[in-house]
């Protein structure tokens, strides 16, 4: 495997994660926190990229299209009050009839209890009380912000998994949806995205061209953004692995 960067961590991230926010009429979690992330950067807060995180499909859980959170990474000097703004701002953009839930936390202070918690997510059918009580006793913020609350799960866990850093994908970063389609590494590079060939082969060169297909996810592995290419003749440039077809 080849790593062309790895991305240094600043020291004083906040996380803001979103959940049940959406309607079947509405735009989705992703769509919001990337509004959410705009409006960290007009307030001072440097964003460090929004992911999605990926929960347990199951027929006991109600959600709208694919039961997936937000996760939203700012830089502050200011704590986590810097970002409380998040809760109204989320609760006026909310879809009518929805259970949207935010979740703002230190990097730092996310315990390994709540990293475990996001993971169950993954996995298990999770409470509301659960995800109430588990931050309360880690001294997060958490609330509901209408409908039944069911939001909590998922903004919980989404702080969990971002802060653990290896389940989710970056559904923004830094001019990640302006690429056109077709770039130098090298650029990729410079948006703090470690490009990485699994397959073996020939490697990665900062000069080569990647195809990108018009969407570019790379996966939260390792707390950063890694990109995952194969070579393409058919392109003569190297391919994204994920493709937008094989999403959940």
């Amino acid at each position: 495997m080849h790593a062309i960067l790895k991305c240094s961590r600043p020291a004083d991230i906040l996380l803001i994660g979103l959940d049940d926010t959406d309607s079947a009429a509405s735009r989705g979690t992703g769509h919001l926190a990337r509004l959410l992330a705009a409006e960290c950067a007009r307030r001072g807060l440097a964003p460090r990229g929004v992911t999605r995180h990926q929960f347990l499909v199951d027929p006991r859980i109600p959600y709208t299209s694919h039961n997936s959170g937000a996760c939203v990474a700012v830089e502050s000097d200011g704590g986590a009050e810097a970002a409380a703004f998040a809760y109204d701002f989320v609760a006026a953009r909310a879809a009518p009839g929805s259970d949207p839930a935010v979740c703002v936390a230190p990097a730092a202070a996310v315990s390994p209890q709540v990293m475990a918690f996001g993971r169950e997510a993954t996995r298990r059918v999770l409470e509301v009380a659960e995800a109430l009580d588990l931050a309360q006793r880690a001294g997060l913020a958490l609330q509901p912000l209408g409908g039944s609350g069911l939001g909590v799960i998922g903004a919980l866990a989404s702080v969990g998994l971002r802060a653990e850093g290896e389940c989710g994908r970056f559904i923004d970063l830094l001019r990640l949806r302006e690429l056109p389609r077709r770039v130098t590494l090298d650029v990729l590079v410079r948006l703090g995205i470690r490009v990485e060939s699994p397959g073996g082969g020939r490697d990665p060169a900062a000069t080569d061209a990647c195809e990108t297909m018009g969407w570019l996810r790379p996966r939260l592995v390792g707390g950063e953004p890694v990109l995952p290419v194969q070579w393409s003749g058919q392109h003569d440039a190297w391919v994204p692995v994920d493709r937008k077809h094989a999403q959940p």
